[in-house]
């Protein structure tokens, strides 16, 4: 039998320093500035980040389209390369600090074919003291040869991550942490995703994380309301 973790070795790894190379390899070949580069995929006044990719058969079910996992590992190695292209994986190894997930929420609009080529845009939506919102939205690419434009364009699936930043086990604050690595345009351009749980209702992306933060406090009720009855038995 083959354990979760020679599955992780054999199977996610890989794909994950393969994310980080193209990540690695796009910065460097890109003609943007560092500044530049730092601000792809920094709130929704600047260009997203766009991975591409193709539902090939470790994503594809029974069902002849990609696994709703597939989903969520696609828009985690879209972050993987986001993060290596625009400067925040180095700026992790050098100071330590880790980006975990929280939270996670997937909506599902269209299905994604077998070997269709499709992409992932990305963008940091909104911070606060504590979190982070990662959005992402999947859509179809364009084939080379391929004349058949149907539903490109069009969101097939979103996904709505909360993070936090973590440093020697401890969460920080996520502003604090870009003014300290990043040049003064990118902190300009977080302060404008700065969010108050009061500011959260003034925008589509605040209506969106505050939802969310409403869904997320509801499941840790329940969670803890769980636990509770358990260590009682």
């Amino acid at each position: 039998i083959i354990s979760p973790i020679t599955i992780m070795g054999i199977v996610h790894i890989p794909r994950t320093a393969a994310a980080i190379l193209r990540g690695t390899l796009k910065r460097r070949l890109s003609p943007l500035s560092d500044v530049e580069k730092s601000l792809v995929g920094m709130g929704p006044t600047n260009p997203h980040h766009v991975y591409s990719s193709r539902a090939g058969l470790l994503d594809v079910d029974v069902m002849l389209h990609m696994n709703n996992a597939s989903y969520l590992t696609h828009a985690e190695l879209a972050r993987w390369e986001w993060t290596a292209f625009g400067g925040t994986l180095a700026a992790n190894l050098r100071t330590k600090s880790y980006f975990i997930v929280a939270a996670s929420m997937v909506r599902f609009r269209r299905e994604v074919a077998p070997m269709r080529k499709f992409e992932i845009e990305t963008m940091l939506g909104g911070i606060d003291d504590r979190n982070l919102w990662c959005y992402q939205t999947f859509h179809y690419g364009k084939d080379e040869g391929d004349d058949n434009n149907e539903g490109r364009g069009k969101v097939l699936a979103q996904v709505l991550t909360q993070g936090v930043i973590t440093r020697k086990g401890k969460v920080i604050s996520p502003r604090s942490w870009v003014e300290d690595n990043f040049p003064a345009a990118t902190k300009d351009a977080l302060d404008g995703l700065y969010m108050t749980s009061d500011e959260r209702g003034n925008s589509l992306f605040g209506e969106k994380s505050s939802r969310f933060a409403h869904l997320e406090e509801s499941l840790r009720k329940a969670a803890a309301r769980h636990d509770d009855k358990v260590t009682k038995k």
